[in-house]
């Protein structure tokens, strides 16, 4: 079995030497996926946990279907939150996208993040 080096342009270019996801027989693995602005890696929605979770969610929808998949068939995920105090915040969206059945989560508090980044989420998903 060959790994497959999964790209998009609809999602922020790696910030290092990684990859978007990773696609190894029918599971896709998406790196961390921060909501940056495509071109730039500037931050967008400042401080604002819903919005830059709601684009995360859209980022990492983009980077599934390019693997040929999609958030419907998330089965992890791990959740980076600034501050856990944006828990609720963060979980209402979360909720949004991943109504029925949601996929298994850990969510970790981070200590630092680029100024007025409060999420990154990464996956692991399958291709039916």
């Amino acid at each position: 079995m060959r790994k497959e080096v999964i790209s998009t342009d609809k999602a922020p270019a790696p910030g290092g030497k990684y990859s978007q996801a990773i696609k190894l027989g029918n599971m896709v693995y998406v790196a961390g996926t921060c909501p940056f602005e495509l071109g730039t890696g500037k931050v967008l929605h400042p401080d604002d946990v819903v919005e830059q979770t709601r684009l995360v969610l859209n980022y990492m929808g983009e980077i599934l279907r390019a693997a040929g998949t999609s958030l419907d068939h998330v089965v992890k995920v791990t959740s980076f939150l600034r501050n856990l105090d944006d828990f609720k915040a963060y979980d209402r969206v979360y909720a949004e996208t991943f109504a029925h059945e949601p996929p298994a989560r850990s969510t970790v508090e981070i200590g630092k993040f680029p100024a007025g980044m409060t999420v990154e989420i990464e996956c692991v998903a399958y291709i039916p």
